[in-house]
């Protein structure tokens, strides 16, 4: 049986921390976007902190893979492969 749990956690600045490593990348918005599978609207959201709703730690991972950065967000339970 499987039971799911949902937690959403604040974390002040991450947008902002999103934004700065976006901008030290060699990669155009477009091509972050593609690979990371999100629209630039939402893209913006996310480095505005203004998502309707929450970021997935999923896409947080595929942002920090794309843009080749650890933001250091660990939650508890999360598997690690």
């Amino acid at each position: 049986m499987r039971i799911r749990q949902v937690k959403e956690v604040e974390i002040e600045g991450l947008g902002e921390q999103i934004k700065q490593a976006r901008l030290n990348c060699s990669k155009s918005l477009e091509q972050i976007c593609d690979e990371v599978g999100v629209s630039r609207t939402y893209w913006y959201d996310i480095e505005k902190e203004t998502l309707k709703g929450a970021l997935s730690i999923e896409n947080l991972r595929k942002i920090e893979q794309v843009l080749g950065v650890d933001f250091g967000v660990t939650l508890v339970g999360e598997s690690n492969t």
